[in-house]
């Protein structure tokens, strides 16, 4: 983030100190239950991720010729390739043969081979070698690669799609500006966490973006540090909410050539579908929701990213360290709430209430819902 929007944000923080205040809607929303619990609006929902872009990475977990990194993105495994001529691609993570993974975790490779079978492949994808080949004669297998998928860097994170149809160029639109000012395109991959909540995706995405639950649900953990003295801003379909670490009052009165470089508190990015991007001093997470197999299931993948690969164990056990402050808040705290709250839901709650003071999950709502009835969902 450019200092001087460190310093816009921060002002406007401030002003919101002395007014004892936020960054609000203008009404309340009502949001039906069926948004949460019915089947046929969970099938809505499937349709509506699968035709959508979804950003999945950091741009630089595939920033160097023969770099490669995997992801599971709504229940279809993908693998991200930067071949040996720098052309960025995205595949299906499956052998051709049968459907096996070829590629695990992330790094650096000149081939992917299956564990199944042995069948090979190059980094673009083709078809290297296939034990006993003449066996298929009629197969066709010099045409039987890796399912090709849409794939771009956009603001410096990967975004792809899990179909041919998908236009990945658009995605982020708006918000790219923004993203572009953070060194995404160089940040490598340290750790992820795999969690599966029983809640709708939807409230494992929409808990990240309202500060009404910190004294509450955080009484231990953000709420000492940080305060709902929060403001926001749109980015078309996208979103930016940035809530302030409480000693940010110490700079009331310095002059702000004396503020920070970086924002004194957190910045978080609602990725449209279901990627959140949260950015603090010294610390770059991303978390991505995805439905399960129901509407009261999600899977949530937690990263932590680092601006170059850590080379020695104290640095490993910074981000380790990191990623357990994270885990701390969302396994140990909102991600009970969430699942009690889908409970309550399921038990006939008719529907939840959007304050005043919870503007991005009404700008959320509004914008999922519209995707269900566009053509093309979310396509600028």
């Amino acid at each position: 983030m450019p200092r001087q929007e460190a310093v816009e944000l921060t002002r406007r923080v401030l002003k919101h100190f002395e007014n004892d205040s936020l960054d609000t809607a203008d009404q309340v929303w009502r949001e039906p239950r069926d948004t949460y619990v019915d089947p046929d609006r969970f099938a809505a929902d499937l349709r509506m991720l699968r035709s959508v872009p979804h950003v999945i990475g950091w741009g630089g977990e595939v920033a160097e010729p023969g770099s490669y990194t995997t992801k599971d993105v709504l229940g279809t495994p993908v693998v991200v390739t930067r071949a040996h001529d720098g052309q960025l691609r995205a595949f299906v993570n499956g052998c051709a043969h049968r459907g096996a993974q070829v590629a695990d975790g992330c790094g650096r490779a000149r081939t992917f081979q299956c564990p199944y079978h042995g069948w090979t492949y190059t980094l673009d994808g083709r078809l290297k070698g296939a034990p006993a080949r003449r066996m298929f004669d009629g197969a066709d297998l010099d045409h039987r690669g890796l399912r090709p998928l849409p794939v771009a860097v956009r603001g410096g994170l990967i975004v792809v799609g899990l179909s041919p149809e998908v236009d990945v160029s658009t995605a982020l639109d708006g918000v790219a500006t923004a993203l572009s000012d953070y060194p995404f395109a160089h940040a490598v991959h340290v750790e992820t966490r795999r969690y599966e909540l029983a809640c709708n995706w939807k409230i494992a995405v929409d808990f990240n973006f309202e500060g009404y639950h910190f004294p509450f649900v955080h009484p231990d953990t953000l709420d000492p540090l940080a305060c709902n003295n929060s403001v926001y801003d749109i980015y078309g379909r996208h979103i930016r909410w940035a809530f302030p670490f409480r000693d940010i009052v110490d700079y009331r009165d310095q002059p702000e050539s004396e503020w920070p470089d970086q924002f004194f508190g957190t910045v978080v990015y609602g990725l449209l579908p279901s990627c959140v991007l949260i950015e603090a001093p010294g610390t770059s997470q991303m978390l991505r929701a995805y439905p399960g197999r129901s509407p009261g299931e999600t899977v949530v993948y937690l990263s932590i990213s680092a601006p170059a690969e850590p080379q020695t164990d104290d640095e490993r056990a910074w981000y380790k360290m990191g990623l357990d402050g994270a885990a701390q808040v969302l396994d140990g705290q909102d991600f009970p709430m969430a699942e009690a709250c889908q409970r309550g839901l399921e038990a006939g709650v008719d529907h939840v209430v959007f304050g005043r003071n919870e503007p991005l999950l009404q700008h959320l709502a509004a914008v999922r819902n519209d995707a269900l009835t566009e053509e093309t969902p979310w396509d600028s």
